[in-house]
């Protein structure tokens, strides 16, 4: 086969046993994909990627495993552009962490819903893999020849999408203009915002708020601070935060729930470089560079007229999306250790290991509130750990509830009410009631299971609390 009738979408599914080809082939045809090709012989499968080359490949492991690792090693060594997503029959601990070891970039076990690894899939051919596989982070060096190396220390990762935005940090950090930083909750943007500040050679402090439930006049008097007398109580002047960043940064978390009123007093900030106290009719200026973090959709919050399409454009003069944690699991072994570490440490307890099939589990888990929940499940897994191996107490049972994969395919996520498909408002309602039931009411827990912000699951529970 000619290798330019293959283009960057095709797929390549080697599957020995023949358990999953025929249905997953037609299902994918029907999605939409036009390539996808089918191999059975192992024998033949370099051969065909060396004639074929793809842009994707799903690859059954069978036993024995150790043949299978060695063919899917060849398979990555020969032909470093493909991304290679494993399903595998064997249920042996450690297989799932060797794989991704070797370069895999999603583990699968069987049986797997076809949903899953279409969607598995898909993503790998929206996010191409670099040529170099386990990379290093490159200690670098600024135009004053400083070491800008430990600015990325507090953010463990290996992985090739993180170490790419790391050049992109490294390339904007210098700059004044504002940073836009956005993620799903958990996924460390407060992190890459002080990386930013601490490689941008700026001499002021680093300085976050989050704006998140503040009314206009709280946010103009927390960012710009107030004179005396500006009411009642004001007995002196205060400097606000803004002042505080001076030369340095200010990052604004959740700006998405930043009201309108305050979000016109940002924009002049932003455009003139000057503001207001409250109470004062002084101008101040501000050198303090602005950055800003948000784990919603500002673009749907434009079309709903909630938030203004000017001070968005102002705000993400560069843009940086941190991937979840779900689409870095290379990670997951690396920050298991760095977080048991960590929890060993400050609870002065003998540093427990993971094992092998405590990593597969955790690798194949979904992970809603991403790396933060990981840190909190690790840290509790530490302190009740009486052995030297690191229990994980109730987390297959915890997996079942909030694994965003669960019950998709067979339409048992939600209940169906009076025999019909329940309204979004209804499917809402549902998930706020069964996280806060699973968390046993910590809204902390319930919102990171939610993948929202504390302050916007609250600010649900008020409603629900006013309709009632």
């Amino acid at each position: 086969m000619d290798s330019a009738t293959i283009c960057k979408d095709s797929v390549l599914l080697f599957d020995e046993q023949e358990t999953f080809m025929p249905g997953l082939s037609v299902q994918m045809h029907a999605s939409g994909f036009k390539r996808v090709f089918g191999i059975c012989d192992s024998s033949r499968v370099v051969s065909f990627m060396a004639d074929a080359p793809v842009a994707v490949m799903v690859f059954g492991l069978y036993h024995p495993a150790e043949r299978g690792k060695e063919l899917l090693g060849d398979i990555l060594r020969e032909h470093q552009n493909v991304r290679v997503v494993v399903v595998s029959a064997i249920d042996e601990p450690g297989t799932g962490v060797d794989c991704m070891k070797i370069g895999a970039s999603d583990y699968l076990r069987n049986p797997v819903d076809n949903n899953r690894l279409i969607k598995s899939i898909r993503h790998c051919l929206e996010k191409p893999v670099h040529q170099e596989r386990n990379p290093v982070v490159p200690v670098r060096r600024n135009s004053e020849s400083r070491d800008i190396s430990a600015a990325f220390t507090p953010i463990v990762t290996r992985d090739r999408k993180m170490l790419t935005i790391f050049r992109y940090m490294e390339a904007i950090a210098p700059t004044s203009q504002s940073v836009m930083i956005t993620g799903e909750t958990g996924t460390g943007k407060e992190l890459v915002a002080r990386a930013i500040h601490d490689i941008s050679g700026r001499s002021g402090d680093f300085v976050t708020v989050n704006v998140a439930g503040l009314d206009d006049i709280m946010f103009s008097d927390t960012l710009f601070g107030h004179g005396r007398g500006a009411f009642t109580g004001a007995e002196r002047e205060r400097k606000g935060l803004i002042e505080m960043a001076s030369g340095g940064t200010l990052l604004l978390d959740e700006i998405g729930d930043l009201s309108n009123a305050s979000q016109v007093k940002l924009l002049r900030l932003l455009q003139e470089g000057e503001y207001y106290p409250l109470g004062s009719d002084n101008i101040k200026l501000s050198n303090a560079r602005i950055l800003v973090a948000t784990n919603s959709s500002l673009e749907t919050s434009i079309k709903t007229g909630e938030f203004r399409n000017d001070l968005y454009y102002r705000l993400c003069s560069h843009h940086i999306h941190l991937p979840a944690l779900r689409e870095r699991i290379n990670d997951i072994p690396l920050l298991v250790e760095h977080f048991s570490k960590e929890a060993a440490k400050e609870l002065g307890r003998p540093l427990p290991t993971a094992s092998a099939d405590t990593l597969d589990m955790l690798i194949q888990y979904g992970f809603p509130g991403n790396v933060r929940e990981l840190k909190g499940l690790i840290s509790n897994s530490v302190a009740v750990s009486t052995s030297g191996t690191l229990l994980i107490p109730k987390f297959k049972a915890r997996s079942s509830i909030v694994n965003p994969t669960h019950g998709l395919a067979d339409g048992t996520l939600f209940p169906r009410v009076a025999g019909r498909v329940p309204t979004l408002k209804e499917a809402e309602d549902y998930l706020i009631s069964e996280a806060m039931r699973v968390s046993g009411g910590n809204q902390r827990s319930a919102s990171i299971m939610l993948g929202i912000s504390r302050q916007a699951l609250n600010k649900r529970l008020q409603r629900v609390a006013n309709i009632k």
